[in-house]
Parts: C-alpha cells; sequence; structure tokens
C-alpha cells in the first residue's frame, strides 16, 4: 500500500462524507492540540466538520489499532515541533 493511501492520512467527515485534514491549533488556549478539519470547511457550502484528536484514546488502543498508533506518532511528532 502506498504512503498516500494510509488510514493515517485520511478520515472521513462524519456529517458531510468528505475528506479531512489533520491540523494543529495555534490558539492560545488549545496550542499545540491536534484537530481534523473538514475540507469543505472552507466555502459557502462548508458543513464545518470539526473533530478534535483523542491522545488518551489513541494511547489506549494503540497496539490494537495501526490508525491509532501511526496518529499518536504524528501528534509526539507536532508536540516536539511545537516545543522546540
Amino acid at each position: 500500500m502506498s504512503s498516500s493511501s494510509s488510514p493515517a492520512q485520511t478520515k472521513r467527515c462524519q456529517y458531510c462524507g468528505a475528506a479531512m485534514v489533520l491540523r494543529v491549533s495555534k490558539s492560545d488556549k488549545n496550542r499545540g492540540k491536534a484537530f481534523w478539519k473538514c475540507l469543505t470547511s472552507y466555502g459557502a457550502t462548508s458543513c464545518n466538520g470539526f473533530e478534535w484528536v483523542d491522545v488518551t484514546s489513541a494511547e489506549a488502543d494503540q497496539q490494537a489499532d495501526t490508525y491509532d498508533a501511526t496518529v499518536l506518532n504524528m501528534l509526539k511528532s507536532i508536540k516536539d515541533l511545537c516545543t522546540v
């Protein structure tokens, strides 16, 4: 399987079914916290799909679920970048 189709890089919006993208908050309140944002959230027909990444659940399930383990590794990398 190519890296472009790996589960960690794709997530579907629960509201409209469109692809979501993983982002990191830059706000003072949630700085460094990862979240999923629907790609249709940027237009006149936006669904405003949004979902925080639950790090606690990802840590608990990382051995059983490749998706969560991969997201957890991404979050650790993001955290390291934010603390530099």
